[in-house]
């Protein structure tokens, strides 16, 4: 017999999305609280994109819960994916450019590296893992490379035109000897990025194999309104029965 995937409103599952809600929200606010501290600028923090991660992680678990999946739309999914695979990505790209020696794999650094990195990253992915969703073509997941991009443009214009800041050392000019040097660093980033985007969605493609979707959902609860009307349309009506039903053998 099959094992069947965890349903989107089981206790397992809930439990999961509240504990990656806390401890993404408590390691943010704990960032907040240093940036107001250090004096760090505003603009500068929420340019991270760890930071920019995590604050759509907990934007997509927050929906997961408030919203049956009944009712979210087929695009959902495609973003699920994507604020795993990005969470994800971010920790890994941290752990092996942007760690300090011997932080990567120690757990006495601070809190907001080990929940923003580790913690949260890894409960998402396993909800990725484990938690049915609706059909994505593998294809489409190309669309994901979208915001990495993005912020990958958006973070040299503004080093490269407004204030000279830029978030990560392989994305500044000065640190490779000019733009040209920026090829390979960067090269090397978007490739991970684009493999480990294929590594998300291949998994949440295979994770379908355990059980179809389409057993899941007729598992699932349905809502009272289409549980009632499916109720109705199961009754046999009184046209249609037997006229010798109630006549003795």
């Amino acid at each position: 017999m099959r094992r069947v995937l965890l349903d989107d409103r089981s206790v397992p599952v809930v439990a999961l999305r509240v504990s990656i809600l806390l401890l993404g929200v408590l390691a943010e606010a704990w960032n907040i609280a240093d940036v107001a501290r250090s004096g760090e600028r505003w603009s500068e923090h929420f340019a991270y994109f760890t930071v920019q991660a995590n604050l759509l992680v907990l934007a997509v678990v927050a929906w997961t819960l408030a919203v049956p999946a009944h009712r979210r739309p087929a695009w959902s999914e495609h973003v699920r994916g994507a604020a795993t695979a990005y969470a994800v990505l971010a920790g890994l790209v941290w752990a092996v450019l942007l760690a300090e020696p011997g932080e990567a794999l120690s757990w006495t650094i601070e809190y907001t590296n080990v929940a923003q990195h580790r913690l949260v990253p890894a409960l998402l992915l396993l909800d990725w893992l484990l938690v049915a969703g609706p059909r994505i073509r593998l294809v489409r997941c190309l669309w994901w490379m979208a915001y990495p991009v993005a912020y990958l443009a958006s973070a040299w214009l503004r080093g490269g035109l407004v204030d000279g800041w830029f978030p990560y050392p392989f994305l500044d000019p000065d640190e490779h000897g000019g733009w040209a040097g920026l090829v390979g660093p960067v090269g090397q980033v978007l490739l991970a990025f684009l493999v480990g985007i294929a590594a998300v969605a291949l998994g949440g493609a295979l994770r379908r194999r355990v059980l179809p979707i389409e057993e899941v959902q007729r598992l699932r609860p349905l809502p009272l309104g289409e549980a009632q009307r499916a109720s109705r349309a199961s009754r046999p009506s009184s046209t249609s029965a037997s006229p010798h039903s109630n006549s003795s053998p």
